[in-house]
């Protein structure tokens, strides 16, 4: 690629990031203008699933639908070099043991492949990949581009992320009244729109100052059991209401055996505060070590917020029904006493 094509991509990705224009549509354009500019046939954008296992399709240009659909893609084994950080160019596509689908890509005409990490501070969520019905030649000036446009891809991805987070979140808390339900719901749509392992909040009970897991999601019973009970032996970001993330959970958990067992790579545990107390925690699980990012760490101190207003929320209308309930039991007893049972009548 030429440096004036070099310019007009980043103009016309960078107009596009400067528009209106939804996440989804955003990476499509991404991969239309990278099949114009490097000359090539097709462009995929795939995101690794949750349990980190298969790529997903989220974006493509030029490859058609049975091919997209040809089956679930093994992270491990379709090269996984990129999802290590690495550019791998493949040359032979129909006879390249790094190929899942070799004849699917045979059928498709696919001879050569280019795959780029999409990388998020040192995190691979995902694979650009271009493909080619000939041979192709990258100079070290296209792979250069093609970083700098999985950057963008990448950043788009985790922008998008952030946003389904925050109104997923906000829809379930409007969703129930009642809190078990509510904070089962949050700790879903944190693992799932974060794709992470799994999530939990615990709480701590006011007078025994135990800990009470009151939701999870993608643990096991048996790391749940495992976690921390006693406020005494706690995580101390619980007690100072900070958030802290960890990068090697099993290093920093009393229960360390339990967590390599569980395949947990790092943490990042919220205090919920109520009137500067910390009245328990929301924790977020990796499947493999991560560096938490000061913006992610943000946005789940904003979720703890609102888990924290949930919690308060129910307590006011626990004790707002109570007493009601404690009301109309008192009044039922008083017009049973003078108007019931022989009193006196109206």
């Amino acid at each position: 690629m030429e440096c004036q094509e070099c310019l007009s991509f980043f103009e016309t990705v960078g107009n596009a990031f400067n528009s209106p224009i939804e996440t989804k549509e955003l990476l499509r354009l991404i991969t239309d203008t990278l099949v114009k500019r490097f000359k090539v046939d097709a462009c995929a954008i795939w995101l690794l699933s949750r349990d980190r296992r298969t790529l997903d399709d989220v974006a493509s240009s030029g490859l058609s639908q049975k091919f997209l659909s040809k089956g679930p893609i093994d992270s491990e084994r379709s090269v996984a070099e990129a999802l290590d950080g690495k550019i791998v160019s493949i040359a032979d596509c129909a006879n390249d043991p790094r190929i899942q689908y070799r004849a699917a890509f045979a059928e498709e005409g696919i001879v050569a492949l280019l795959a780029v990490p999409l990388a998020a501070r040192g995190q691979v969520i995902g694979v650009l990949r271009l493909y080619s019905k000939k041979g192709m030649q990258f100079s070290q000036q296209d792979k250069d581009v093609l970083k700098v446009a999985a950057s963008f891809c990448a950043w788009a991805v985790l922008h998008s992320m952030f946003q389904k987070i925050l109104r997923d979140v906000s829809e379930t808390v409007r969703s129930s009244l009642v809190l078990d339900e509510v904070l089962q719901g949050i700790v879903k749509v944190i693992t799932e729109d974060l794709r992470a392992k799994g999530a939990l909040i615990w709480l701590l009970h006011p007078d025994t100052k135990r800990f009470e897991l009151k939701a999870s999601y993608g643990l096991s019973p048996a790391y749940l059991e495992s976690g921390p009970r006693d406020a005494a032996k706690a995580a101390a970001e619980t007690i100072e209401a900070r958030p802290v993330a960890i990068y090697d959970a099993a290093e920093y958990l009393q229960y360390s055996k339990q967590a390599k067992l569980e395949g947990v790579g790092s943490l990042l545990s919220v205090p919920l505060v109520i009137h500067g107390r910390a009245i328990g925690v929301l924790r977020v699980h990796t499947h493999k070590p991560y560096e938490f990012s000061e913006d992610e760490i943000n946005l789940m101190a904003l979720i703890g917020e609102q888990c924290a207003l949930v919690i308060r929320h129910a307590q006011l209308y626990g004790g707002m029904k109570e007493s009601y309930d404690t009301l109309m039991a008192d009044f039922h007893q008083w017009f049973d006493q003078f108007y019931g049972h022989g009193g006196l009548k109206p």
